[in-house]
């Protein structure tokens, strides 16, 4: 059985076309569990319910980010024995009717979290094959960015985006859920890193591919956005991060944060982010 969790925000009607397509999937052994972070959005899950007993609604009432949504449904499904995989994945994906039964074909061992090709909708430019941490820039840069499918290179990542995450139980077992200190933003870094301290692999399937709209729930100018950003960055680095790689990351990442928001819209939440950055207890997050 393979268990699938995702979160909405804001996002009813494409939330409600993922819950289509996964009904429609042609691997029908499966649950999949929605987190509903956007409690004003109750009424219409209620009012418009889904007639098929695999897909549960949970309806949270405080928004702990994508982190704290991924985790409520992780813990659900991983309650069921019967589940063997578990498909973290963005509300805004768009999948092919036998995205699961490939990746499932592809997707062989049991100690590597495993990503598809993930393309923006409607285009052939690649969304990202995961990322890399760059040090003199103070933050992550994603590989193969809006770069046409024929001009793809394979690199090796530091991490997968949280977009579509394809995870064997035994690695959840083994690294434990999402780090709610996040919320959004860096929690998908953060989770790659520690399981490439367990041991663990990130293994590309790029035969299968799924399509993203990007950003549907932040779409637009989002001062909270560059709040969590600053903050998150920092917290990655002090968990992550040795001192000297650690120090030369962070300063590079006020500076670039500091020219980057001068406006003073901006610069509030900037401001507010590198503190919390610096000041907010860190925390692991096990099963």
């Amino acid at each position: 059985m393979i268990g699938i969790v995702t979160v909405n925000w804001r996002g009813f009607e494409i939330t409600s076309e993922l819950m289509g397509q996964v009904m429609a999937s042609e691997f029908a052994d499966l649950r999949l569990v929605v987190v509903n972070n956007s409690f004003e959005e109750k009424e219409k899950f209620v009012a418009n319910p889904v007639n098929d007993t695999r897909i549960t609604v949970f309806h949270s009432e405080v928004n702990k980010g994508f982190s704290g949504g991924v985790n409520m449904g992780l813990r659900e499904l991983m309650k069921d024995e019967r589940i063997t995989h578990i498909i973290i994945m963005n509300n805004d994906v768009e999948l092919r009717p036998d995205f699961i039964n490939r990746m499932l074909q592809q997707a062989k061992g049991n100690n590597s979290i495993y990503s598809p090709l993930i393309y923006f909708r409607d285009t052939h430019l690649i969304y990202n094959t995961g990322g890399k941490v760059h040090l003199w820039l103070g933050g992550t840069v994603n590989l193969n960015n809006h770069v046409p499918d024929y001009q793809l290179k394979k690199v090796k990542p530091d991490y997968f985006s949280g977009c579509v995450l394809f995870i064997p139980r035994q690695v959840l077992e083994k690294v434990g859920l999402f780090d709610e200190t996040f919320g959004t933003y860096y929690e998908d870094v953060d989770f790659c890193y520690r399981a490439k301290e367990k041991g663990c692999e990130l293994e590309m399937i790029w035969p299968v591919t799924v399509r993203h709209y990007h950003s549907y729930s932040t779409k637009g100018e989002n001062v909270y956005k560059i709040y969590l950003i600053n903050r998150n960055q920092i917290i990655f680095a002090r968990k992550h991060l040795k001192p000297l790689p650690r120090t030369v990351f962070i300063v590079a990442a006020v500076v670039r944060g500091f020219l980057m928001n001068l406006k003073p819209k901006r610069f509030q939440h900037y401001w507010r982010g590198i503190q919390e950055g610096f000041s907010v207890r860190l925390e692991g997050s096990n099963l």
